[in-house]
């Protein structure tokens, strides 16, 4: 290497930047990648975890720990551990109500949202008829509007059907919400179908229904289930509905009850972070159970 070369050397990569890195062989170098890695992706994780760390902390910790200047994550006096927060959350709180009422009202929306987008989509993949693409974007378009935009329309109108605080006014409000996007991703997942089993079976005997049941269906099952997933997400989540049309205090569902836990002049820490946790807990178990078919679903649909 020239004196020139010395003083401005070419790097192939970054890693070539670090001191002594030409000396380390290949295996050693690959080691050192792949710990960074893991190390970034570890720290990653705990950051993405420590919201739902510190509620699981707060819900076993007493009252007076976490009203503090500097509350602790981990404390080594018993004393400061104890049951009282779920106890309260449990049976001296709306908080169950309010479980009941999300649990029917989700899995109300599920099953009407997967339907109507299974037969939805079925329908505009199979069926030939004018205008079907812009009619299929034209539905995804109602998915744009903001929950918020929709909030007051819905009230008037739910108001004269006489389902205001009703389970049938808010699945149908959810399922408004959540349909756009479900109808159109099953649209682009039954494309990918082959139609020429369906028609095998077709020249079988089979009728139309039975070959959709029989042949497209289980082929479909992965999208169906990411449309009963995504569905799940904007009716448990959902904040800004639930709060127009569900006045009467028996009717709240979780994210509306949770308000219940802030009082005027004060903050039920504790109860407020075991009733967070809880209503944690049934998202992460139906999207870990099913988690193997969310990425195929959207990536067909994507």
């Amino acid at each position: 290497m020239s004196e020139r070369d010395d003083q401005n050397p070419i790097y192939e990569t970054r890693w070539d930047r670090l001191p002594l890195w030409g000396s380390l062989t290949y295996a050693q170098q690959g080691w050192i990648k792949n710990t960074t890695a893991n190390a970034f992706v570890a720290l990653w994780v705990v950051v993405i975890l420590l919201p739902i760390i510190w509620m699981f902390n707060s819900t076993i910790r007493v009252q007076r720990t976490l009203q503090t200047a500097y509350p602790t994550i981990i404390s080594l006096n018993p004393a400061d551990y104890g049951l009282g927060n779920l106890h309260f959350v449990l049976f001296y709180s709306s908080f169950p109500r309010y479980m009941l009422n999300s649990l029917i009202v989700t899995a109300g929306v599920v099953v009407l949202t997967t339907v109507a987008a299974t037969l939805g989509g079925y329908g505009l993949a199979r069926i030939q008829m004018r205008f079907k693409k812009t009619f299929a974007r034209g539905v995804l378009f109602g998915y744009m509007f903001p929950a918020i935009l929709l909030a007051i329309p819905m009230f008037i109108f739910w108001r004269e059907l006489g389902i205001l605080n009703t389970y049938i006014g808010l699945i149908l409000a959810h399922t408004a919400l959540s349909l756009p996007f479900s109808l159109w991703l099953m649209w682009k997942f039954f494309q990918t179908v082959p139609y020429s089993l369906e028609e095998s079976a077709q020249m079988a005997g089979a009728s139309r229904f039975r070959s959709m049941v029989d042949i497209a269906l289980p082929i479909a099952k992965p999208g169906i289930i990411a449309v009963g997933i995504f569905a799940f997400a904007i009716s448990w989540n959902q904040y800004t509905i639930p709060k127009v049309i569900m006045t009467e205090q028996s009717m709240r569902v979780l994210t509306i009850g949770l308000e219940d836990f802030l009082v005027q002049d004060d903050t039920l820490y504790g109860p407020l972070m075991t009733a967070s946790f809880i209503t944690v807990i049934p998202a992460f178990v139906f999207v870990f159970a099913l988690q193997k078919y969310l990425m195929r679903g959207f990536r067909v649909g994507g």
